[in-house]
C-alpha cells in the first residue's frame, strides 16, 4: 500500500528507506544502500507522487523509517 502524503510530511528532515527500485542510475542505487532525507514538502509531494505512480503499475517502493 502506498504511503499518504502526511507520513511523508512527517518525516520532512529524517532518514527513511525503501526496496530496492531496481533503477541502475547512481541516485536510486544511492539511495537504494542509504536511504534518502526528505528535505522539505515539495520533496515530501514528490515521494508520495512517485510512491503513487509505481504502485499504480503493480510495482511497490515500501518506504520505511528503518533500513
Amino acid at each position: 500500500m502506498a504511503r499518504n502524503l502526511q507520513w511523508f510530511k512527517n518525516r520532512i528532515g529524517k532518514r527513511i528507506y525503501r526496496d530496492i527500485s531496481g533503477c541502475v542510475c547512481k541516485g536510486c542505487k544511492e539511495v537504494d544502500e542509504n536511504g534518502m532525507i526528505v528535505s522539505d514538502e515539495f520533496h515530501a509531494e514528490y515521494l508520495e507522487m512517485i510512491d503513487n505512480d509505481f504502485e499504480a503499475c503493480g510495482k511497490k517502493l515500501n518506504y520505511r523509517d528503518i533500513k
